[in-house]
Parts: structure tokens; sequence; C-alpha cells
């Protein structure tokens, strides 16, 4: 069964365990020399799948994910996985990212974290935060999507093991199976003012120089 395959059926008991949100992840395009980074901060919730989606719509290249998010609906989060995977991302991990973010995390092509940055993992609840029969075989599933995705055994463990109501974070072990890298790839200089006042003038020519899209 293909990766999106199986996250259709996975969406099946997500859709039974927990009810529908409100749209709530904030999502702001950042421009950098090699195309944009998606930044991306909040919990994620139920639509955020075709918000993110709708960015590539657009003509300008995506080249990765700025992230920080506590988790939220793990369908949404496994859709924004697959969908970074397929595109082939970089995701950068700037603070906290938990549950149904540490699964984009895990579907990036090259994984990066700064100083402060934490990644947490645990088993799937209900709605009530109850592990039920259905939550359990839903937690041994999403083991099994794990795996695809090139996830080490220690890190599918933790999940696993970690009742949904608590959280376990990844030590640098872990990240270094994972192969992931210290610091911000899309780091950036501060864009120099003019010596006549004027407007500030972007400069490539020494990293990734990067400013807000209005």
């Amino acid at each position: 069964m293909q990766f999106r395959q199986k996250i259709k059926v996975l969406g099946l008991f997500l859709a039974f365990l927990f009810p529908a949100t409100c749209s709530a992840l904030e999502i702001r395009r950042v421009a950098v020399c090699s195309g944009v980074v998606l930044r991306m901060r909040g919990d994620i919730k139920e639509g955020d799948y075709s918000r993110f989606k709708s960015h590539f719509k657009r003509s300008e290249s995506i080249v990765g994910l700025d992230l920080s998010s506590g988790g939220g609906d793990l369908e949404e989060g496994l859709l924004i996985a697959d969908l970074v995977r397929r595109k082939k991302l970089a995701v950068y991990v700037a603070g906290e990212c938990d549950s149904a973010c540490a699964f984009v995390f895990f579907a990036a092509t090259s994984k990066h974290f700064g100083q402060q940055s934490r990644l947490g993992v645990h088993a799937v609840s209900d709605h009530r935060d109850i592990e039920d029969r259905g939550s359990m075989v839903l937690t041994v599933k999403l083991a099994r999507v794990s795996a695809k995705l090139g996830v080490p055994n220690a890190v599918i463990g933790k999940m696993v093991t970690t009742r949904a109501r608590a959280i376990s974070y990844l030590d640098q072990a872990d990240l270094s199976a994972l192969d992931a890298s210290a610091g911000d790839p899309f780091d950036y200089k501060p864009e120099k003012t003019t010596e006549a006042g004027g407007q500030p003038q972007k400069s490539c020519s020494s990293g990734q120089a990067r400013q807000a899209l209005k």
C-alpha cells in the first residue's frame, strides 16, 4: 500500500476518534534567495492541509518550512507530512514540535533544529485523552507509517511506549539517527540600508538573505 493510501486509511480512524475543529495554523511566506520558506506557527487543525497545499500553486518555488507547533489534528499533520515528503522540502524546527508536528519533521528531505528546539512524541488517544482499543490500533499503524518515513526504531519505540497524556522528547542520539543537523538552513544576514538613507538593499551574495513577503 502506498504512503498516501495509508494516510487515507488512517483518516477513517481519526475521523471517528477526533471531532472537527476550526483552522488555526499561521502560515507566512518568507522569501529567501533560493525560493520561499513557509513559516508555520500554532496548532494544526482541520483545513490546514488545504491551506498549506494552496501555497504550492503560486509561481515561487517553496524550498522548506520554518516550523513550530505543539501538534494538533493528526490526520491533517500526516497529509502535510506526505506533501513535504513528495516535494522534498527541508524542515527547520525553531522551537517546539510535538505529536503531529513531529511527523512533518520526519518527512523532510533534510532535517534541522535550533538550540532551543524540542521534538516530542507520544501514543494516540481519542478526543477525551483516553487510550482505548481503537487508539491503540492507530498507534501501531502510525508506527508502521513512521518506519516507511525512515524513522529509527528507537524513536518509534518512544512514540509507542509513551502514554498519550505524557510526552517523550528526542535526545541527541535520536536526532543523530534521524540525520538531523543543528542550525537554521535558511539563515541570512540583515539587510543593509543605503548610505543615503534610502530603502534597504537585499543581497544574496552571502548565505540566503530573506525578507518577509507582504
